[in-house]
C-alpha cells in the first residue's frame, strides 16, 4: 500500500532543468519514475520532439499499466532545416494549449513540459501568457520545465533551477546519438 501524501499537504514546485549538457529530459523522467512509485499521475508534453520520433520514454509510458503519459507535439529537432519556423510555432502553440488545460484543471500530480525552455527562448510562445498560466496551477501540482537557455522570466518564477553543464560529449568525437541513451 502506497503511503501517498494528501494533495492538501503538498507544496507544488515549479522545477526548471536547463543548461547545455545532456540529461535535462533524463532528469525529469527520473523524477517521473519516482512520482509514479508514489502512485501519482504523470504526464509529459514534449514541445520539440515530434510524434514521428520514437523515444524510449514514450515507448515505456505506452507499455506500462501506470498513470503515465508522454505526448509528443513538436515539429522536430530545431537543427532540421526542413522544418519551418511557422511549423515550430504552430506546434508549440498547440502543445501549450494542451499544457494549459492540464495545468489549470489540475489533471495530473506531475506535469513535465519537455523543451518548453527552447520554445520560449526561440520566442515561439508569449512568456507573459505562460507565466500567467503557471501561476494558476493548483498549489499541490508539480511542474518540471526542461530545455536549454531558460529565460530570466521563467527562472524568476521557478522554485528550483538546476543547470546541467556539458563537460564532455561523445558527439564531439563523432559518436552519433544512441537509442536508449539520447532517445
Amino acid at each position: 500500500m502506497l503511503n501517498k501524501i494528501a494533495k492538501d499537504k503538498r507544496h507544488g514546485l515549479l522545477i526548471n532543468i536547463t543548461g547545455n549538457g545532456k540529461g535535462k529530459t533524463t532528469s525529469a523522467f527520473g523524477t517521473a519514475l519516482r512520482a509514479l512509485g508514489w502512485g501519482w499521475k504523470v504526464t509529459a508534453i514534449q514541445f520539440v520532439k515530434s510524434g514521428s520520433t520514437a523515444t524510449g520514454e514514450k515507448q515505456l509510458a505506452e507499455s506500462l499499466d501506470l498513470p503515465f503519459e508522454v505526448i509528443t507535439m513538436g515539429a522536430g529537432f530545431t537543427w532540421n532545416r526542413k522544418i519551418t519556423e511557422d511549423e515550430h510555432i504552430q506546434c508549440a502553440k498547440d502543445a501549450w494549449q494542451l499544457a494549459s488545460d492540464y495545468i489549470i484543471n489540475g489533471k495530473v500530480d506531475l506535469l513535465i513540459l519537455d523543451e518548453l525552455n527552447i520554445a520560449l527562448d526561440k520566442k515561439w510562445l508569449d512568456v507573459a501568457e505562460i507565466i500567467e498560466v503557471l501561476k494558476q496551477r493548483p498549489p499541490w501540482m508539480h511542474l518540471i520545465i526542461t530545455g536549454r537557455n531558460a529565460i530570466d522570466e521563467i527562472i524568476e518564477v521557478s522554485n528550483l533551477v538546476s543547470e546541467i553543464k556539458e563537460v564532455k560529449h561523445p558527439f564531439n568525437t563523432g559518436i552519433i546519438a544512441q537509442q536508449g541513451i539520447e532517445f
